[in-house]
């Protein structure tokens, strides 16, 4: 079933949590691979389209005739699908749809997969979103000094190609000829800047 990333995490509307406790419950929902946003791009009028979840699941009874239900939920994360993320949809190298299937068979945990328990699941109130235990955190925290030390040195490269372009647009030798408005002897509007040390 493929389904919105939004279905997976809402559990403040009692709709949303009775279907997903009674998908728990009656059947066993045992994978749910998230995609990226993008992978639907070509069925939507505009934007990328939203970002989607295929879930399995089966049904298992007991001897007694009773469903099993879910006991743990093996999760992947895709992040590339060997096609750009857009409406055109050109193929790419990157494609990790062959490891997840892979990995499926023996519900391996990797960098990008995991196990969750039912229990956790019923006990966040029926949310079936969760973030990849396993990825690193890309990013550090920078000082704001060196922060603001950048933001400061684009400011003066972009005075600098501003003033550049003022340069070849300005009329040579103080010229008083039309131009593109009509109106004599005005040129184009020029940028100034003045920064307070």
């Amino acid at each position: 079933m493929v389904i919105d990333e939004g279905v997976l995490f809402k559990a403040d509307e009692r709709a949303y949590v009775d279907t997903k406790k009674q998908l728990l419950e009656q059947f066993n929902l045992h994978t749910i691979v998230s995609l990226p946003a993008g992978v639907f791009a070509n069925s939507v009028a505009s934007g990328t389209g939203p970002k989607t979840n295929l879930l399995f699941f089966d049904r298992e009874l007991n001897e007694a005739g009773d469903p099993i239900g879910t006991r743990e939920i093996w999760y992947y994360e895709v992040e590339a699908v060997g096609f750009s993320l857009t409406k055109t949809q050109r193929p790419i190298q990157a494609n990790d749809l062959p490891e997840c299937l892979s990995l499926v068979r023996t519900r391996a945990a990797s960098g990008k997969s995991w196990v969750v328990p039912v229990a956790e699941i019923v006990e966040r109130g029926y949310d079936l979103s969760t973030t990849n235990p396993n990825r690193k955190i890309d990013y550090e925290h920078r000082e704001p000094e060196a922060i603001a030390a950048d933001i400061i040195a684009k400011e003066e490269q972009i005075i600098e190609i501003m003033a550049e372009i003022q340069e070849l647009l300005d009329p040579k030798n103080g010229d008083t000829e039309s131009n593109e408005s009509g109106v004599a002897g005005s040129g184009p509007a020029r940028v100034t800047h003045s920064r307070s040390a």
